[in-house]
Order: C-alpha cells, then structure tokens, then sequence
C-alpha cells in the first residue's frame, strides 16, 4: 500500500549559485559523509541537485519541512553496487517514517542538463 508520495525539482543553475560544489559548509549541512564519498567519485553537480531533491521529496512524503528540526544529513540517499540508488533515514526521519507506517522506500532520480528531479514513495503494510 502506497502511503506517500514526494517529488522534487532542482534547477541546476540554482545548486550552482548556492555553491554546492565548492563550499564545503555547504556540503557538510546538506550531504552526509557517505554522499560526500559518493560525489567525490563524480564530481558533477547534478550528483548533489539529484541528491537534494530526493531529500526534499522523502520531507514531503513525511509532511515535514526543514524548518521542523530535521537534519539533511539524517537523510541519506545511497547506491548499490549497479548504482540504483536507495534511502537511509536515520534518527527523527527514521522515527518519523516508522510512525507513518513506512516499512519499504522507492527512489527514482533523473537529470537533465538543466535540472535534477526525484520521486519517491513511502509503502507500507
């Protein structure tokens, strides 16, 4: 059963201004230790645009916004090993998920040259 739904847009042009790809700040409040590993091997903007708006469809999915207390980087989007990426919640993402009834994420991230776009479900029982 589909208890969720999220998607997001991200302009590139936008990721770009913000400085994404230099400031490390930046990086360090958005994306977690293991996407920083992950975009290092890249280092293609769209890889942190793709990034950051999984992470706004997973709070829309969980009908919460930044300003309620969630840290980004509780909120990981991974790979497998063939590159299909996958959701990590940890602590209130993770509670706030589990309290929903979400037992399984599904993830799909597309890029274009302009934006990055990412859709995402929350299932349940």
């Amino acid at each position: 059963m589909i208890i969720s739904i999220g998607c997001d847009l991200v302009e590139h042009k936008v990721s770009q201004k913000l400085d994404w790809e230099k400031d490390t700040n930046v990086q360090n409040r958005i994306f977690s230790l293991k996407e920083l590993q992950l975009y290092s091997e890249t280092k293609q903007l769209r890889f942190l645009s793709g990034r950051f708006a999984a992470k706004e469809a997973i709070l829309k999915c969980l009908s919460i916004g930044m300003e309620d207390g969630i840290s980004l980087t509780d909120i990981e989007i991974l790979q497998t090993a063939n590159g299909s990426p996958y959701i990590n919640l940890n602590r209130k993402p993770l509670q706030l998920s589990n309290e929903l009834g979400i037992i399984r994420w599904h993830i799909s991230i597309t890029h274009s040259s302009s934006f990055s776009q990412a859709f995402v479900i929350g299932e349940g029982l």
